[in-house]
């Protein structure tokens, strides 16, 4: 015993330690993240009754829960890829371009020919036109 304090003031607790218990209490067993969540999702989507939308979210084996951080999941991994996949585009398009300019500089003229039928002389007219003529 601490002197000059008796029994009771030393087991006695604050409510400061009161609410960091039940803080602890709440997380441990997964509550808070649960009500979170909710929360969460109440924000996002504002429904006319929250207090039903609440009740009716808060059950933790709720499927459409589930359903929803699924999709959340699956929508983010798709936004990942499609950062990678926008990158790499600019990558392919700056090498096709470069390969572009390469092929064009060492292209001998006259390479790429077209022809065509004049209509008033049936007679075949040949053209030139660039390599990136011939890939359009």
């Amino acid at each position: 015993m601490v002197p000059g304090k008796c029994a009771t003031q030393i087991n006695k607790s604050t409510p400061e330690d009161d609410y960091v218990s039940f803080m602890v209490y709440l997380r441990t067993n997964s509550v808070w993240e649960t009500v979170s969540d909710v929360f969460r999702m109440l924000n996002e989507t504002r429904p006319e009754d929250p207090i039903e939308f609440f009740k009716a979210n808060v059950k933790i084996d709720n499927c459409d829960n589930r359903a929803i951080e699924e999709t959340r999941r699956e929508i983010t991994e798709a936004e990942e890829k499609l950062k990678i996949l926008r990158y790499d585009k600019l990558v392919l398009t700056a090498n096709l371009n470069l390969l572009d300019k390469t092929i064009h500089v060492n292209r001998k003229p006259n390479l790429g020919v077209r022809s065509t039928v004049d209509e008033h002389d049936n007679e075949t007219i040949s053209e030139t036109f660039s390599y990136s003529e011939h890939v359009l």
